[in-house]
Parts: structure tokens; sequence; C-alpha cells
């Protein structure tokens, strides 16, 4: 009868639990899963048929079963003034106060109860309930000492695993939690809490095992699903872990930001148009978010849609002005458009804002060469030089530049640089260096008898 007090107190905390699990920012929530409660017993274990405070018992327990805790608490109180030894009238209290949120005053009663019957296993279950939000530490504790007085039941270690993942001592609750597995092989919730703790600690390759078991014990459950899917894709298993998120979705379709997660991966596996799709029903009948803006943005520009990346681009700008990733983007695009000075606005931006960014500084390099900028390309790649060993194909690029601007022994050496670093890669660029080489040659042998004359 004490046991099923217990469930009917279980049921009253499982919500609060819960609520407290997501507020200490778990990546994934499962509550303890409920049963049917029992009714509150009858009458103390130590009392008598005849005793004259029967009644008293009788009536708490009646207020019990309508679950009008607060009518209860008089007449368990006039019981224990007179009988105050007796534990489980003092557990009775202290489910009844837990009943009306009063923490404090049911986890002094149910710790009297201990104190007068150390072995009742209800009392230190119930006790750990009431300190889960409070002392999470001090919770596991009560529940261990439940396991050793069940030591072929599982839940009082899952509910010490439970409160010692929510005080962040992560290594015990594992051991508890796998505790409960060997009693238990086939718990969902064991395995999902295990799952999720050895995901939180980084171990995503053992997690994964133990959300796939969770799967299987309930395929139904969305947690669940998802969290394989996180396993998985941690792990940089995109292609399983994107057909994991697919499954969560169709249990929880309206979940915008793993909707959104999963056009992000589908991004990943170079599945554009899926990934367009998933987009698409992320922002069904609402206005584009900046990240959604910025997706689609990315999505054409791997597809070389530049127009409509550019009109992505620009509204994700809107909304986010100083994003790096957009403004060199955008400049990207615009290069591709052939706009160069709205490149080299956005580039100018981008790098301005982030000076260490190696992509942005080299796209405005090109964007102020294709702009026919020559000084301010050669500016920008005496930058690009001090942050990254210059390629072949920047030297012939500068050789370009310096004789553009007529600076022709410069020009003859940034083209003899490019012609020893290019092993022939670029037959024409090439055929131009050697070229240009011999012609510039000639025109500076040439300068000084000019000048004679």
């Amino acid at each position: 009868m004490i046991l099923g007090t217990y469930f009917v107190a279980r049921r009253v905390r499982v919500g609060l639990i819960s609520i407290m699990f997501a507020a200490a920012g778990m990546p994934l929530t499962a509550q303890p899963q409920r049963k049917s409660p029992a009714k509150p017993p009858a009458k103390s274990a130590s009392q008598p048929q005849e005793d004259p405070l029967a009644p008293l018992m009788q009536q708490a327990n009646d207020a019990i079963d309508k679950k009008d805790f607060a009518a209860a608490l008089e007449p368990l109180q006039r019981y224990i003034a007179q009988k105050p030894d007796d534990p489980v009238a003092h557990f009775q209290l202290g489910y009844a106060y837990a009943g009306l949120k009063r923490w404090e005053e049911a986890q002094a009663e149910f710790l009297r109860a201990i104190a007068q019957d150390p072995k009742m296993t209800p009392a230190h279950l119930n006790l750990g309930l009431v300190l889960m939000d409070s002392e999470p530490g001090a919770a596991a504790e009560a529940f261990r000492h439940a396991a050793e007085l069940q030591p072929a039941e599982s839940r009082p270690r899952f509910l010490a695993g439970f409160a010692l993942e929510h005080a962040g001592k992560f290594t015990e609750a594992i051991e508890q939690y796998r505790g409960a597995l060997a009693l238990s092989p086939r718990d969902y919730e064991c395995h999902f809490a295990l799952g999720r703790v050895l995901l939180r600690t980084g171990n995503a390759t053992d997690a994964e095992v133990h959300f796939r078991e969770a799967v299987a014990a309930r395929g139904d459950s969305a947690p669940a699903r998802l969290g394989l899917a996180q396993a998985l894709l941690t792990q940089k298993k995109y292609e399983s872990g994107t057909d994991a998120l697919a499954e969560y979705l169709k249990l929880n379709p309206g979940d915008r930001a793993e909707r959104l997660d999963h056009a992000s991966v589908l991004l990943e596996i170079d599945r554009y148009d899926d990934a367009l799709a998933e987009l698409d029903r992320t922002e069904a009948g609402s206005a584009p978010t900046a990240e959604g803006l910025k997706m689609r943005g990315n999505i054409y520009l791997h597809q070389q849609k530049w127009k409509a990346s550019s009109e992505a681009l620009t509204q994700a700008i809107s909304l986010l002005p100083q994003d790096p990733e957009l403004l060199e983007w955008l400049g990207h695009v615009e290069m591709e458009l052939r706009d160069y000075p709205t490149a080299i606005k956005f580039l100018g931006r981008a790098y301005a804002n982030h000076p260490q960014s190696v992509d942005a500084l080299r796209d405005l390099a090109s964007a102020f060469f294709l702009n026919e900028d020559y000084a301010a390309a050669i500016g920008a790649m005496d930058r690009l030089a001090r942050m990254e060993p210059p390629k072949p194909i920047s030297w012939f690029i500068r050789a370009t530049c310096y004789d553009k601007l007529s600076r022709k022994a410069e020009a003859i050496d940034a083209y003899q640089k490019f012609l020893d670093q290019g092993n022939g890669e670029n037959d024409t660029q090439h055929f131009l260096a050697r070229h240009r080489i011999l012609i510039l040659q000639s025109e500076l042998r040439q300068s000084p008898q000019k000048q004679k004359h």
C-alpha cells in the first residue's frame, strides 16, 4: 500500500521534473514514464482496528482519494500530535504537502518517516522527487538509498541518474543509467536518458546505440528520433542523419527549428532541391526569417543561380546587416553578375568587419582587378600575401596589374614568378606570361635609347 502511495506522489511531481529538466538547457527532454496510481493506505500500519484515532486517518485518506490535499492536513496533524512516532502518518502528511506543492514541509515529513523507518523505500523515493528541483545532488542520494532497498528494481537507479544529470554530474549519471539498464535492458526511458547524457558529454557514437534502442522500444517517440538524428549528425553521418531527422519531422511536423536544421543538412550533402523544398515547408504561412533567407541565398549560390541568390542574400542582409558571411557571399555573387562596384562595396564591408577573413580579401582583390582598379588590386594582394603564400594565379594577376600600370620591371618579375610556380597548369596564361616578358624586356631596352634621341 505504501508503494502505491509512492506512485501517486510520483505522478504529482513528474511534470515539475520535466519542466526543470528543460530549463536546465538539456538538448532533449523526456519525463519519467507514468504508471497508474494506486490508492494511499487506508490506515497506519501501526494502527489497530480499535484505535480511537482511526477516524482521523480515515478522514485523511478519504480527502487524499479525492485529491483534496488541504482537507487531509488537519486530521493527519491531529493524528501525529497524539502518535508522533508513526512513520506512515508522517509519510501521508508529506504526500499531502507535496500535493499542495509545499515542498519544504513535504521534505520534512518524508525525513521524519525515514528517521522512524529507514527501510521505507517510498519515503526515500518521494524525498528524492521533492528535492529534485532545489537539491538534485541530495535527491540522487535519496534515490540511491531506495536502490539499495530495492536491488532488483531499475526505477530508483534511473531516478538517481536523472537527478545526477540535472546536477551536472554526468559521469555518475551514466553509471546509474547503465545500472538501471542492467536490470531492465529494454527500458525506453533508460536508453533515451543514457543516449541524451552521452551525447551531451561528446560520446555521440555510444549515444547513437542507445537512441537506436529507444527508437526500437518506442518507434513513435519523437524525442528519441531527434536524439538519434543529433547523434548521427554530430558524427557527420549526414545521409543517415538527415533520414533520421526526416522521420522525426513526420512525428513532429510543426518543429520549424528542426525543419531549418534539416534543410541545412540537405545543403551540406548537396541535395539543393530537397533543401529548398524543406525551406518552403518551414516558411509556409509565415514571413521568411533572416536565417531562412541566408540559407536560401547560399543554396542558390551553390546552384549558380546568381540572380536568385542576390535577391535572397540582399533581403537577408537587410535583417542582418553586419553578418560577415552574408556580405562575403553577396559580394561574390555580384562579381558573378559582373556588378563589380557593388561587389567591391559588400566585400569591402565584409573585410572591414573581419580583417582576418582570407576569402573576403581574396574576392575583394579579384573584384578590384575585374573593375580595372589595378592599384587597389595590388594593395589587396599585398595584404593577402601577409596572410597566405601567393598562389600561382595571384602572381599572374599581380603581373597583369603591374603591366596595366606600366610598372614594367615589376610586371616582368611577377610574370616570371608565375612561370616558376605554375608548372604549366594553364597553357594560355603561360603563353601570355612568356610573351609579355619578351615584349616588356624589349620595351625596357628601348627606353634608354628613346631618352637619348
